[in-house]
């Protein structure tokens, strides 16, 4: 049997997300064995594929989609568990992000993105009933290629600016994002909008990343940013999304006063020496 059959055919009967059997197959593709025996495959083949890659995050999603499909067959239980690494950004500032997504005509989207902590797919989905007051319910998702609007990565509710609520309950019918439309239309925007007079780059998830870390820095409780994020454990939070540069870490090393070398000698001068009495 070659691999093509056998994996369409475990990936249509298991109850996994439309973006995860899309993803699963565009992997299984990518790897070149699609048209593969299934009695060929094997862990060194796959080790000789993946060390071409120079993505670490890349190599985790292609181990754990292996092990996903071909776990009845077990040939793939000796690859790793890779742990995901945290993508660095560099933050435009928070006055910065707004003269760039101004500029945008999906500025609500990234706005949802950047205010509400939404991945692409569930802010292009975001429609008035959604709302009740300023709290969002995130029930729903667009698909990266536009052609299936299904369930979210994760569900929740979370709390949204005020401006940015009022935004979306005046939102039209027109406005609302339509079947056929790839959410990548945001994505491939934001390029456009970075090499239009700002040195910044900006992408949908980097403005979730930029949640996280906001949050933190203005001393919000870690496990209401987990909250936010509907992430189900707040490892995820703050060890992936939740930002640490080198200026943070300057920062966080406590100083002394700057006349704390005057203030030791003028108080060294008002203290006699210790009489030791026997």
């Amino acid at each position: 049997m070659l691999v093509s059959e056998y994996a369409q055919n475990v990936i249509n009967n298991r109850p996994l997300k439309y973006g995860t059997r899309q993803s699963y197959i565009k992997i299984i593709k990518s790897l070149g064995i699609w048209e593969t025996e299934i009695s060929d495959l094997n862990c060194a083949l796959i080790f000789d594929k993946v060390d071409q890659m120079r993505s670490h995050n890349v190599k985790k999603n292609v181990y754990i989609c292996l092990r996903s499909v071909f776990k009845d067959l077990g040939i793939f239980n000796e690859l790793p568990i890779l742990q995901g690494i945290a993508k660095q950004y560099d933050f435009p500032t928070q006055e910065e992000l707004h003269q760039i997504i101004d500029r945008s005509k999906y500025r609500r989207i990234l706005y949802l993105c950047m205010y509400a902590g939404l991945r692409v797919g569930e802010a292009c989905a975001v429609i008035p009933s959604q709302l009740e007051g300023n709290m969002l319910t995130v029930d729903r998702a667009f698909s990266q290629d536009g052609l299936h609007l299904g369930s979210p990565k994760t569900y929740g509710k979370v709390m949204i600016p005020e401006w940015l609520a009022d935004e979306v309950r005046a939102m039209t019918e027109d406005e609302h994002w339509k079947i056929g439309m790839p959410s990548q239309l945001v994505s491939w925007a934001c390029g456009n909008l970075s090499k239009r007079g700002s040195t910044k780059r900006i992408n949908p998830h980097m403005l979730r990343h930029w949640f996280a870390t906001d949050m933190i820095k203005r001393g919000i409780n870690p496990e209401i940013a987990r909250r936010q994020l509907r992430h189900k454990n707040i490892e995820t939070t703050m060890k992936i999304y939740v930002q640490v540069n080198d200026q943070d870490l300057e920062m966080a090393v406590p100083q002394r006063p700057l006349d704390s070398a005057n203030m030791a000698k003028k108080v060294n001068r008002n203290i006699p020496y210790l009489q030791v009495v026997s």
